[in-house]
């Protein structure tokens, strides 16, 4: 056993918790904390957290196990799927045009097709990075999913879309503003979900692990969260916690999330008025 591990594994002992918490607090405890936690740790900027993600593992999203084992995930609905399928049915009377943003290679049509199917038509579009994509398309060709498409941009995504982010929008490291601008309109409808959210902390940076892989993340802050997309003219409509998901950082107890959560918002009237709501 390393120094580093072995220092790891006697301060995340439960009488050192506190000390911990304290500890975590100062500039120099920070930076002994994450050189002890290697991936557990707290940063600064995404690209300090990148070096530490490529030092654990040198792969990240486009990783073809982690591909695999999405789709593995996606045979089943887990917890926070159905507060999703819930709004989704509610939005909308027949047609359903929903914007897949980071959907992988599609896992989530291929999870809620069966429940939505009902509908007259649903066009689900995904957009992820081009490695991911490809595999997408191929994956689709493959299964003869007929509904579903992909794309390598997100500038088309206009009101009519239900933009949808599961599992992919803590890796936005930008501002809501910023995020809701990529867009040719700002949709009405926008669900995010399993992404983790600190109710009390200000939002800080670490590295999400997988078994294969390894990437950088940001946990927000719940009220800023919500007051961010106040600002671009959104309302809460519903909030839920995504229990089959957790974050755990052992040197910084108090800074780890022990669920996700999921969010809807709509666009209110006076934004979809103005021709630039996120201005």
């Amino acid at each position: 056993m390393s120094f580093r591990e072995i220092g790891r594994a006697i301060l995340t002992t439960e009488p050192c918790r506190s000390m911990l918490t304290g500890i975590g607090q100062f500039s120099l405890g920070r930076r002994v904390f994450n050189f002890l936690s290697g991936p557990f740790g707290v940063f600064t900027s995404f690209a300090e957290a990148w070096l530490a993600a490529k030092r654990t593992n040198p792969v990240a999203h486009e990783d073809p196990e982690e591909i695999k084992m999405q789709l593995r995930v996606s045979t089943s609905l887990r917890s926070s799927d159905y507060p999703v399928l819930y709004w989704l049915w509610k939005i909308g009377a027949e047609d359903l045009r929903i914007f897949d943003y980071g959907g992988n290679v599609g896992n989530l049509y291929y999870s809620y097709q069966p429940y939505l199917r009902q509908r007259r038509l649903v066009e689900w579009t995904v957009f992820d990075i081009p490695p991911v994509v490809e595999e997408g398309k191929r994956i689709a060709a493959k299964r003869h999913a007929s509904g579903l498409t992909f794309v390598h941009t997100a500038a088309d995504v206009s009101r009519r879309h239900v933009l949808l982010i599961s599992g992919a929008f803590h890796y936005w490291e930008g501002s809501i503003r910023e995020f809701i601008r990529q867009f040719a309109e700002a949709p009405e409808h926008v669900i995010v979900n399993r992404s983790p959210i600190h109710e009390t902390l200000e939002s800080f940076i670490t590295v999400q692990r997988t078994p294969t892989c390894a990437f950088p993340c940001i946990v927000r802050n719940a009220d800023d969260l919500i007051s961010d997309f106040a600002a671009a003219g959104y309302v809460m409509e519903d909030h839920w916690r995504a229990l089959e998901l957790a974050l755990t950082l052992p040197l910084f107890p108090d800074r780890s999330v022990a669920y996700y959560s999921g969010f809807y918002f709509r666009l209110q009237k006076s934004a979809m008025d103005n021709q630039t709501p996120a201005d």
